[in-house]
């Protein structure tokens, strides 16, 4: 009977320690996939009042003027080697300045579908709602997306927007083209 309490004892704290770390690495998870919803609903849901004001800014004053918002907004969320990175290179900025460029509104639709993918990051679906003079079209972009070991984003990478730049940025471009007369 003694060399039986023993072993059941260590599968059962064998059990325990497995549960726990499961449990860890579901939390996790789910704290990476809320973050990458907030990004990405962040990256295509505007633009709103400050940011038209400071795009405004942007172009005519104070090319910085977007940085500390930036900055701001997403320190929580973008991991700290990767923030300058993102906002050097237009990736919180980008769909949305296009936008407003071309006096369009863009609405993230919900579900934002997140999944684990086999390489360890995400891949992401977001259908965004593209509306001028009310008429609405939907786009939708996809995409990987990795997080730290803390749930924050490292890497966002756009394989498909589905023509959504092409599609609010083209129209204007063709009419300040003929405008000109280019």
């Amino acid at each position: 009977m003694k060399s039986v309490l023993p072993k059941w004892a260590i599968l059962i704290s064998v059990f325990i320690f497995v549960a726990g770390c499961s449990s860890e690495d579901t939390s996790l998870h789910n704290k990476s996939e809320k973050t990458i919803r907030t990004v990405l609903k962040s990256i295509v849901t505007g633009p709103d009042a400050e940011q038209k004001k400071l795009f405004k800014i942007q172009a005519t004053e104070d090319p910085q003027a977007l940085t500390p918002y930036l900055e701001e907004k997403y320190k929580s969320v973008i991991a700290k080697q990767y923030l300058q990175e993102f906002i050097n290179s237009n990736q919180g900025t980008i769909f949305l300045q296009t936008a407003f460029m071309a006096d369009y509104q863009l609405k993230a639709t919900t579900p934002i579908e997140v999944k684990k993918a086999k390489s360890g990051g995400y891949t992401f679906k977001i259908d965004v709602d593209y509306i001028k003079n009310g008429k609405t079209n939907t786009a939708t972009i996809m995409g990987d997306i990795n997080t730290t070991d803390d749930g924050k984003v490292v890497a966002i990478n756009v394989i498909d927007d589905d023509g959504l730049l092409e599609k609010t940025l083209y129209p204007q471009m063709q009419t300040a083209n003929e405008k000109w007369g280019k």
